[in-house]
């Protein structure tokens, strides 16, 4: 009988530590899908490729290891033999809330600017009126690699690819199989567009009121969209798919934690036509005060509110094929 040993990189979900993960288990009962499920149900998400070789019962007794021989004999006889080399992180370990930024934090900054909040009327109205600028506020908050048609769709996408384990990083190349995927991901930032759009045309219709108009998008919740492709699909956007909107305001936060050490990052851009009545260095002025304001209070107990999700790896498995996207681990700071 021959027994296969695959070696994968994971990340623990119950303890939130990454690891180096073994499984062995007879050739003649080998599936991506066994593999999948058999680290699923020790909690490891697998997020790397997957190395395979074949063993020989022969040399690995030659070898003369008792705890690889007992590995090799419990797959022969039991089926699967499963076992993991853990990092030192621990995510658990990590007690502070990085705050995340909301539509009340734009609101603070266009008021300060000497702008307001749009009350609701029993029509469609965009948040805010700045300048004869007309805004709508739009938040990307969920990650779209976990919704479950998202996750059928980039299944189909890469249905014929080979790979047992495919990097479904959005940044890597995937030759023609590129242009696919990112039409996918903008569909998602279209509909937050399409939204905008008709909240600002039904309020010029019925108001009369506002001359330009533009979206302030945050990216709170979606991270395996990195900012210079979300840049990239918003400037498509806005040149191709929109006549109502003219420009827009993105920004990304994303945190991440071993345990130990975190690490958050803030960036942010303006894109499309900026109207004249918008003085962008007022504008980060502004924001980057609120930015000082909200961060600065990271570690006092009146940090209430909502909180930003530390990124994490997500995988599956559908068609015997196993996708994944990777933060990466991030160093352990002595």
């Amino acid at each position: 009988m021959d027994i296969l040993r695959i070696v994968f990189n994971a990340f623990c979900e119950n303890e939130n530590h990454y690891a180096t993960c073994i499984i062995m288990l007879p050739e003649n009962n080998f599936s991506i899908k066994k593999i999948y499920n058999i680290s699923k149900i020790n909690s490891y998400l697998i997020c790397s490729s997957l190395k395979i070789d074949k063993l020989v019962e022969e040399k690995c007794f030659e070898i003369g290891d008792d705890i690889f021989i007992k590995a090799y004999l419990t797959a022969k006889n039991e089926g699967f033999y499963f076992t993991s080399f853990p990092d030192e992180g621990n995510l658990n370990l990590n007690n502070v809330s990085i705050p995340s930024f909301v539509e009340s934090d734009i609101e603070l900054v266009i008021s300060n600017l000497g702008g307001h909040k749009i009350q609701e009327r029993n029509i469609k109205t965009p948040d805010f009126y700045l300048n004869n600028i007309l805004l709508e506020f739009k938040s990307l908050q969920n990650e779209s690699l976990e919704n479950k048609e998202r996750q059928k769709n980039i299944a189909e996408i890469f249905f014929d690819t080979p790979d047992y384990s495919i990097d479904i990083d959005p940044i890597q190349n995937f030759n023609e199989l590129t242009s696919i995927y990112h039409k996918k991901i903008k569909n998602t930032i279209k509909e937050h567009f399409k939204k905008a759009s008709k909240q600002i045309k039904e309020f010029k219709r019925e108001i009369q009121n506002g001359e330009n108009s533009g979206i302030v998008l945050f990216n709170t919740g979606y991270f395996s969209l990195p900012h210079q492709l979300l840049k990239k699909l918003v400037e498509d956007i806005l040149k191709n798919e929109t006549e109502t909107i003219e420009f827009a305001f993105i920004f990304t936060q994303i945190a991440q934690t071993n345990g130990w050490n975190l690490i958050t990052t803030m960036q942010q851009d303006w894109v499309g036509n900026i109207p004249s009545g918008l003085n962008i260095k007022e504008f980060e002025i502004e924001f980057s005060k609120l930015i000082d304001l909200k961060m600065n209070g990271v570690f006092s107990e009146e940090n209430a509110g909502s909180n930003l999700k530390f990124q994490k790896p997500i995988s599956f498995e559908i068609n015997d094929k196993i996708f994944y996207w990777n933060p990466g681990q991030i160093s352990f700071f002595k």
